[in-house]
């Protein structure tokens, strides 16, 4: 009786022992989330209606859920799309001041890249606003604009990154989409939005982004860390020797005399401020080491590389700057300069994943 006595005893204190291991097992195991498959879509907030037709641009509109403005966007699908067995990657083409979607898709080749390389085609169109000069145009959304808008407080500008956000939703919702290939390309105010706003606010959908028009950052590095301070981002920009628009704030600022043409030579960029500092800004932004870069001349370009990490997050990173020679303030692809840009930058863009 004794011995049974003690074997009980120790049952059930193994048995004891092994409910409380269960019971503390139970409480720190972390809940089950199913795995992330490549190129699924976690979507943040609404979508929308939304028609399209493969080989053919599709004109849509949408109303986001922050503004009550109708919001106007052109999809090009390739006319190979076939959703059963791919998914595509997108580029988001953002005009410049006083353009809209079908100006951006008529003076680019994103179309044709599009068909030939298999991927859609989005053109998102700006809200006009009256500026301070007293005219009304269409603008992105960016700090820099803020300043030129005739009081904001009481013509409240558009939630553009919601805008973008949404329209995303709604190509995702849609389409066969590979979200971890998602690209955005800009042109002047377009450019900027995207290597600003896109940057800060909507880094976890876009993978990679290019723009023309425009030279690195005027602000703190900081102003474009993404929200999270986790996705970091890639960028590939480019500007012409003659854009009337970047030699006027260089002559503003005292670094060029009026009808000069911005550097070109490695030397002359390094020792002109106005171009070489904003570079630097934009590369420490995106979490590089501004003082850790390669530099090239070509008969046809330009090239400055900055892609040192000192702000370690997931993913490669690079920022790529190119000027390029007897161009002016525009997006060189079509027929407006001799280098399309528009496979340049698809081919670039695409080596990166979200």
């Amino acid at each position: 009786m004794i011995i049974i006595s003690n074997l009980l005893s120790l049952g059930l204190s193994v048995v004891a022992l092994t409910a409380a291991q269960q019971t503390q097992s139970t409480a720190t195991r972390p809940a089950w989330t199913p795995p992330t498959l490549p190129g699924e879509c976690k979507l943040i907030g609404a979508s929308h209606a939304m028609t399209f037709a493969p080989g053919a641009p599709k004109h849509n509109t949408l109303v986001t859920t922050g503004d009550p403005e109708t919001r106007r966007f052109i999809v090009y699908v390739p006319s190979t799309y076939s959703p059963l067995t791919e998914k595509y990657p997108v580029v988001y083409m953002l005009h410049g001041t006083s353009q809209t979607a079908q100006i951006s898709m008529n003076k680019t080749t994103w179309n044709q890249a599009a068909e030939t390389l298999g991927f859609i085609a989005v053109y998102p169109e700006a809200l006009p606003y009256l500026l301070v000069d007293g005219t009304v145009t269409t603008k992105w959304h960016t700090d820099e604009v803020e300043e030129h808008v005739v009081d904001p407080s009481e013509l409240p500008m558009a939630d553009d990154a919601l805008f973008i956000r949404e329209l995303h939703n709604t190509i995702a919702t849609h389409l066969s989409v590979d979200c971890d290939r998602i690209y955005a390309s800009g042109f002047s105010n377009g450019g900027g939005f995207v290597k600003t706003k896109m940057h800060v606010e909507l880094a976890d959908i876009f993978a990679a982004t290019t723009g023309a028009g425009g030279i690195g950052l005027a602000g703190l590095p900081s102003d474009i860390y993404p929200a999270n301070m986790q996705d970091f981002r890639p960028h590939f920009g480019v500007v012409g020797t003659i854009d009337d628009k970047v030699q006027a704030k260089c002559v503003a600022a005292g670094d060029l005399l009026p009808g000069e043409l911005l550097p070109r030579t490695i030397v002359d960029v390094i020792a002109t401020p106005c171009m070489w500092d904003p570079l630097n800004a934009y590369a420490s932004g995106i979490g590089l080491d501004a003082s850790m870069y390669t530099a090239s001349e070509h008969p046809t370009y330009t090239q400055f590389i900055w892609n040192t990490v000192v702000l370690a997050q997931p993913g490669p990173r690079e920022y790529r700057f190119r000027i390029l020679p007897n161009m002016v303030h525009e997006y060189p692809s079509g027929t407006n300069y001799p280098t399309d840009y528009v496979p340049i930058f698809y081919m670039w863009m695409s080596q990166f994943t979200r």
